[in-house]
């Protein structure tokens, strides 16, 4: 075998009787592993020159024309920005794999590891142009996914169901986690974690959130706007669609387990405003096993006192202003019954007031549970009962100073009085002399002399709703606006509020220090602080705040 070596200004034809040929400025024999070696080392710096591959222009990477039957790894450089994808082509050298023109990559077209400048996003990406799937691997194992039908991304997860889908590669760990220096969340918590005394542990949760740093919310969810769907629903088929647990070991401040505020700001609403609004429906199940309860509040404590529901209202309005409201309709929607606790209504107030009976439940253990009911009168009075000793037929009896200072006696209001005698059973009778606001004088009638024991009963018109008179009108059931109220529901008297008497409220009366007698959490009823929230001890606000006070 021989190698051919060419010293040449000009074309020069050698026989192709060679194994390989170089061609260069300085005799070097060609490398032995090429078939052609090119070299321009000894050329003179003005005069070097380089191969020039044969230039056309292709019309499709799946086109061999125009050259006829290619062979495999022929090289040319296209010239032609041509053709559709997939199978376009744009200037650069192209080789021929056996069946297609695969390009070269070329400055700007590959990716490199080191980084990349001069891109153009509008051209340049990392992905691929058909119908593939994109995949990341470490390690050779595939970490993410990018499908080619759909786009979906897949993170840990070779299938992917949502456009971003990642998946705990195993239990205790956690698929996504999301943070800023104070605040993070995880979606996907596979890690357990525990909370409250007792301890409750949770195995895991699909949002979990936590804020150990002040001032920051662990989830806030809103809507506003356009929005036509509540900020935060919760569903469940299992168990609580919604649990809140407070745990509260400071000695400052008093929250709540759940605090809930509607702010109504149209004056020309109508209907009920509820900050809370509880439903238990068991609709037309059949059966009567249970109990279907609207809501239920425990308040449980061994050694304080305790109050399971507590309701204040605070309004200025002279028709409907009550601490609570309770009804019973059928299923149909039937009023039944319906009272109202702690209210003042048309300006006249009352304990408890509504449709039905008074009456007590006494369980007793030779007769049953029975049940005793008030006696009620068309108008407002007050009784006592006493025993007054009758000497020679004459008795005075003065009202105790308490009741005298409560009760109004006039022309227009007299006392009732009604006498018995005891173990007396010749006695003449009485008669009841000198009614004054302060008492009453017993003479036995016919000058009789009789002494002894006579029980009386005393009926005086009360201070308290002075005004109101007999058979006044009655409230509607909560809902119903007076001027709503159907011509037949109105009675003949219809007292007029700022003509019945209301005594002046228990802090007026009293002088109580709000400060300390406004628990922590409650609303301050007077003083300078009066109307707002009680934070803590020397700390109010018009409202509850999301966040502690002063952090």
């Amino acid at each position: 075998m021989r190698s051919v070596v060419l010293l040449f200004a000009g074309m020069l034809t050698v026989p192709a009787i060679a194994q390989n040929i170089g061609i260069n400025a300085s005799g070097a024999a060609p490398d032995a592993s090429a078939v052609l070696d090119l070299d321009v080392a000894a050329h003179p710096a003005a005069d070097k020159k380089g191969l020039l591959i044969p230039r056309m222009a292709l019309t499709a990477t799946n086109v061999a024309a125009p050259v006829v039957a290619p062979a495999t790894s022929l090289l040319v450089y296209n010239t032609a920005t041509a053709g559709a994808p997939p199978n376009n082509v744009t200037p650069g050298f192209y080789y021929w794999n056996g069946t297609t023109w695969v390009r070269f990559g070329m400055s700007g077209d590959d990716w490199r590891v080191t980084g990349n400048a001069g891109t153009n996003p509008a051209v340049n990406f990392i992905g691929t142009t058909d119908n593939q799937d994109l995949v990341v691997r470490t390690n050779n194992t595939e970490r993410m996914r990018v499908m080619g039908a759909t786009g979906r991304v897949g993170v840990n997860t070779t299938a992917p169901t949502t456009f971003l889908d990642v998946s705990s590669p195993g239990l205790l760990q956690d698929a996504v986690y999301g943070h800023s220096p104070n605040v993070g969340g995880v979606l996907g918590r596979e890690v357990n974690f525990s909370f409250g005394v007792p301890l409750q542990t949770i195995n895991g949760a699909g949002v979990y959130a936590n804020n150990p740093t002040a001032g920051y919310t662990s989830i806030y969810a809103q809507s506003t706007g356009a929005a036509t769907v509540a900020a935060n629903v919760n569903f469940s088929d299992v168990w609580m669609a919604q649990y809140n647990y407070t745990q509260n070991g400071s000695a400052v401040y008093n929250p709540a387990g759940t605090y809930s505020q509607l702010n109504v700001t149209n004056a020309a609403l109508t209907g009920n405003h509820r900050s809370i609004w509880a439903y238990s429906g068991r609709g037309t199940t059949a059966g009567n096993p249970g109990f279907t309860e609207g809501s239920t509040a425990f308040a449980v404590a061994q050694n304080q006192d305790c109050d399971g529901v507590v309701g204040i209202s605070a309004t200025n309005s002279t028709i409907e202003n009550a601490g609570g409201y309770f009804e019973s309709d059928t299923y149909a929607g039937g009023l039944l019954n319906y009272a109202w606790v702690g209210a003042r209504l048309a300006g006249v107030g009352y304990k408890i007031t509504g449709a039905g009976a008074v009456a007590e439940i006494i369980p007793t253990p030779d007769h049953g549970r029975i049940t005793l009911v008030c006696p009620e009168s068309p108008e407002y009075w007050y009784q006592d009962y006493g025993t007054v000793a009758l000497v020679n037929g004459f008795a005075h009896v003065e009202l105790d100073p308490i009741l005298q200072d409560i009760i109004v006696v006039d022309a227009a209001n007299p006392m009732r009085v009604y006498c018995t005698p005891v173990d007396m059973p010749y006695f003449n009778g009485v008669t009841v002399m000198n009614k004054t606001a302060t008492g009453f004088d017993i003479r036995e009638l016919n000058g009789g002399t009789h002494s002894g024991a006579i029980d009386y009963q005393v009926i005086v018109k009360p201070k308290t709703n002075f005004g109101m008179g007999r058979f006044a009108q009655a409230p509607p059931p909560h809902g119903v606006k007076p001027w709503q109220q159907p011509e037949q529901a109105l009675a003949a008297n219809r007292p007029d509020p700022a003509k019945v008497f209301n005594w002046p409220s228990e802090f007026e009366v009293y002088p109580y220090d709000p400060d300390k007698t406004t628990p922590i959490g409650s609303r301050v009823r007077i003083g300078p602080n009066a109307g707002k929230w009680k934070l803590a001890e020397g700390v109010y606000s018009d409202h509850i705040p999301a966040k502690l006070p002063g952090k």
